[in-house]
């Protein structure tokens, strides 16, 4: 045999809207969460496109960082030098790192790391508050 408990003060009306208090706040917490991620997700595309721009630059113009860190600014103005650090050069011999001036009997390998990153401003997850792109050229 079933009970029902039967709230008559509450009625139907009155225990929807207690359902509806009670989970408003785990909807709205995921929504503002889902916003967040979606927003970090889309600016670290956006940065990582950017950083592209300024890698295939460099692939024609190694020696010129300033023009590849404006390369990278120019693919999406809303950046600023504070957003973009230059472009670094690195060296290795013989996968171990080298000064780049230094010969090199296997040959040397310079990649050229562009990096280009941008602080979000979250609702909830603080963890998403920066997005950032990178992009790694090989010269020859």
């Amino acid at each position: 045999m079933s009970t029902r408990i039967d709230c008559p003060r509450l009625g139907r009306r009155g225990i929807a809207a207690l359902e509806f208090a009670l989970l408003a706040p785990v909807f709205v917490t995921l929504l503002l969460s889902t916003a967040d991620v979606a927003n970090r997700v889309q600016t670290s595309l956006r940065l990582e496109g950017a950083a592209r721009a300024g890698a295939q630059y460099a692939a024609a113009n190694a020696s010129d960082m300033g023009e590849i860190r404006n390369r990278v600014i120019a693919a999406w103005p809303e950046l600023t030098l504070a957003d973009v650090p230059l472009p670094t050069l690195a060296c290795e011999c013989a996968a171990a790192p080298v000064a780049c001036h230094v010969q090199c009997q296997g040959g040397m390998v310079k990649t050229i790391t562009v990096t280009a990153q941008r602080t979000l401003t979250p609702f909830l997850l603080q963890t998403m508050a920066q997005g950032q792109g990178n992009a790694v050229i090989r010269l020859r």
